[in-house]
């Protein structure tokens, strides 16, 4: 019974396919990165409008930069489309009733929470983990081999930014009624978030987890307080959600 919520959340992933599209798009996205640089040249001769005889010259990027670029593409664009998989989690639940035939069984508020939040962790986890393998072996091939350890530091600070904005999802979306107002303020912070440690000296933020697995790859980094802010972040998140999950829907 403490893991039947958990486990249907598993068997629902696979019934819409949820388990399977996800780590496919997220593979997708990171493996178009060290493609598209490799190929650039010869897209850009393909377009047309060049001169007869004229060259493009364009500097190979060296492993690290397309590491870089990947981790970029995943955390701008993996992250909305592991936020966008995730954003009918408890409004879709509110409307049926769901939530509140577990609250009438007297199923703590807790476990139905975090139920739902490691289901996403893991899938993401996983989803990001096939990602990076995939950008790390088109990497080798097309480019150069590379720092191994330094590359896996950069995937779990990747990860540990990934666990973060879903935590923060979970938060909103356990309080809002509407999936789609949690996904737009989770970017929309997000965004935020990052346009302000650009400006501002804010190097212990969890905000940072996300540029600093960039970092990483080129220099060395202060892990600490983003990881530790992090943590509180996450705890805080479930914490709360937990206390104030909306059971009901408005509209139901």
């Amino acid at each position: 019974m403490r893991t039947a919520i958990f486990k249907q959340e598993w068997r629902e992933a696979w019934s819409n396919k949820r388990l399977i599209w996800i780590p496919i798009v997220l593979m997708l996205l990171a493996s178009m990165q060290p493609l598209t640089l490799y190929f650039l040249p010869d897209i850009l001769a393909s377009g047309g409008n060049l001169p007869d005889g004229a060259v493009i010259e364009l500097p190979t990027p060296t492993p690290e930069e397309v590491l870089i670029s990947v981790s970029e593409q995943l955390r701008q664009i993996g992250l909305l489309v592991v936020l966008l998989s995730a954003m009918h989690t408890f409004s879709h639940e509110r409307t049926n009733g769901t939530l509140a035939w577990l609250k009438s069984l007297q199923i703590p508020t807790s476990r139905i929470v975090v139920s739902k939040w490691a289901h996403y962790v893991l899938l993401t986890v996983g989803g990001l983990l096939l990602a990076q393998l995939a950008a790390a072996y088109y990497t080798v091939i097309l480019f150069e081999p590379f720092d191994v350890p330094t590359f896996l530091v950069s995937t779990a600070l990747l990860v540990c930014h990934f666990v973060v904005q879903l935590s923060i999802f979970i938060l909103l979306a356990a309080i809002i009624e509407s999936g789609v107002v949690a996904v737009v303020l989770t970017l929309g912070l997000h965004f935020v978030m990052s346009l302000l440690i650009g400006w501002v000296d804010l190097d212990w933020m969890p905000w940072m987890l996300g540029p600093q697995s960039s970092q990483v790859l080129l220099t060395e980094v202060d892990l600490v307080w983003p990881l530790v802010t992090g943590t509180v972040v996450v705890l805080i998140s479930l914490f709360v959600a937990s206390k104030r999950l909306r059971f009901m829907s408005h509209s139901a």
